[in-house]
């Protein structure tokens, strides 16, 4: 397998970090327009009370509980979070939670992390192509769908992993094996599964850059961790002492072969945003495991392109593309095939027409939509009663209050193992989460507890526990 030997220019060997220049004013517009974009889109959404599911009422309350210094009890779960997914990065939000105690930090944080990402991708097309190049493909990998779809769904942690994943990779188009390498060693602690995209890239860096000890390490280094949290530390924090996603994970390769009208789409989809480009370098293997546990599961929701499970295929995919790019470049004229000069000339002003014309099919075009910024009643009802009740409490509450609630109260979903001081219920219509219950229904569940209703309009009720 031959190694990669062509190395541009001013590339020096033992960077370990990207200089931020005060350099092209045109990168920091862009990253500047990408977090505003994301902020406002994903804020807007928890603003209006329409989260996609459960998951950032899970996270605030995981990060709320390590901004007090506990461990990251969730109570709607009724867990600790790391029963779940081992990801304890998160704790590298609690600072800034201790100052700003809402959902919203999460959200902030997030779409900070989806522009910071802009960066590095940057660099290895200013590097490897040209400045104007370089610009185009960092706009259209800013607005690209899988980053437009993490914001979308609200927070997950995997938000940690998008920059991480940039700057791995965009030092290893660099030629720059051993930045790649400490980039990527934090992988692990940003979700289980992310061991095996770190092996990955430690078998490139063995394979394809000859360096032994730095790819041998790496690839170590993932395993170990995706083994250790999957079978001892997740088993050892979950209730049912077990990891709690083998049931989306079959022991066999069967369901590979089934539902390819999902999962081609998916894959056509990775690939269309950098024009196919991607393959033409071996660093887009390191997409391959992820996209894998997604095909051999049995869950479908992991075979279309909707939520934010894509999100970390973006910088793997675009810096594969400029890497590919270049090397289609860097060929000598007879191997280039005779759609590849057009494709050289062109790649990246082909890579900014995809990107806005999915626009239009991503979140993104939430945000010309009048309905994106408006709070139905019943929302503002429930942050009503939402002030009615003191931090510190536990509550049970239906879907669009617990991301609120978490932020400073033991919040459950509906019900609670135990009675709750109180119960929200806001029973307007919504989407598939919504639970239509009757206060009754719920305060049936706990027969030694009393509550009396102290707040009832639009369809909101809270009621307090008195006995």
């Amino acid at each position: 397998m031959p190694a990669i030997s062509d190395s541009p220019s001013a590339v020096h060997p033992v960077t370990l970090v990207h200089r931020i220049r005060a350099g092209d004013p045109a990168l920091w517009a862009i990253v500047t327009v990408v977090f505003a974009l994301y902020t406002t889109l994903s804020v807007a959404r928890y603003l209006t009370g329409s989260p996609a599911s459960w998951d950032l009422g899970i996270f605030t309350e995981a990060v709320a509980h390590y901004a007090k210094g506990d461990a990251p009890m969730v109570a709607i779960k009724d867990m600790d979070q790391r029963g779940d997914h081992y990801s304890p990065v998160l704790m590298v939000l609690a600072p800034f939670f201790r100052v700003f105690p809402s959902a919203v930090t999460l959200l902030v944080a997030q779409a900070a992390l989806a522009a910071a990402s802009v960066v590095p991708v940057y660099r290895a097309a200013e590097q490897l192509l040209t400045r104007n190049e370089a610009r185009l493909i960092a706009a259209a990998y800013g607005l690209s769908w899988g980053l437009a779809n993490m914001v979308w769904y609200d927070f997950h942690e995997i938000a940690f992993a998008v920059p991480l994943l940039a700057c791995s990779m965009s030092a290893l188009a660099r030629r720059c094996p051993w930045a790649a390498f400490w980039w990527a060693v934090p992988l692990v602690w940003v979700k289980e599964d992310q061991g095996w995209t770190l092996a990955t890239i430690g078998l490139i860096v063995a394979l394809f850059y000859r360096q032994r000890l730095a790819g041998g390490l790496l690839a170590v280094w993932g395993v170990g961790w995706a083994l250790l949290a999957t079978y001892v530390l997740i088993p050892a924090m979950n209730p049912s002492g077990t990891y709690p996603y083998w049931k989306d994970s079959p022991h066999h390769l069967g369901v590979l072969a089934t539902s390819w009208e999902a999962k081609g789409p998916l894959l056509a989809l990775l690939l269309l945003p950098t024009a196919g480009l991607a393959l033409r370098s071996p660093l887009a293997l390191a997409a391959v495991p992820a996209v894998a546990l997604r095909l051999v599961s049995s869950n479908h929701a992991y075979w279309g392109t909707s939520w934010h499970y894509s999100a970390t295929a973006m910088p793997i995919l675009f810096v594969a593309a400029i890497d590919g790019l270049h090397r289609l470049r860097t060929r000598p004229s007879w191997a280039r095939g005779s759609l590849s000069p057009w494709l050289g000339a062109h790649g990246p002003a082909l890579m900014v027409a995809v990107a806005a014309a999915m626009v239009f099919q991503s979140p993104l075009h939430e945000l010309w939509q009048p309905g994106t910024y408006r709070t139905p009643q019943h929302i503002e009802a429930a942050s009503q009663a939402e002030r009615m009740i003191p931090s510190g409490q536990t509550v049970a509450a239906t879907m669009g209050q617990l991301a609120s609630l978490g932020a400073r109260n033991d919040v459950c979903w509906n019900r609670c193992p135990a009675p709750p001081q109180w119960i929200l219920l806001d029973q307007a219509k919504g989407t598939w989460w919504q639970w239509q219950v009757e206060p009754s229904a719920v305060t049936g569940d706990y027969r030694h507890a009393t509550y009396r209703t102290v707040f009832h309009t639009d369809q909101v009720w809270l009621l307090k526990r008195v006995r």
